[in-house]
């Protein structure tokens, strides 16, 4: 299942939008499987549902409660 697609902007640059996808990679850690979050950017739409305002994209982070 695909996650909602996300769109950002930062305060700095509100017309330049980005938008990601959240995602999960499974990886072997410690004889286990674990799935660790991750974001895929995708290509804009043409226009965003909703835009959220970031101070840095930096500041985007995968949440482990986000996802498929």
């Amino acid at each position: 299942m695909k996650s909602t697609t996300q769109c950002y902007a930062t305060r700095d640059e509100p017309d330049e939008v980005v938008c990601y996808r959240h995602s999960w990679k499974a990886e072997f850690r410690h004889g286990d499987v674990v799935y660790v979050p991750l974001l895929i950017q995708v290509p804009r739409p043409s226009r965003p549902l909703s835009v959220t305002i970031v101070d840095s994209l930096d500041d985007i982070h995968p949440s482990a409660t986000t996802g498929a």
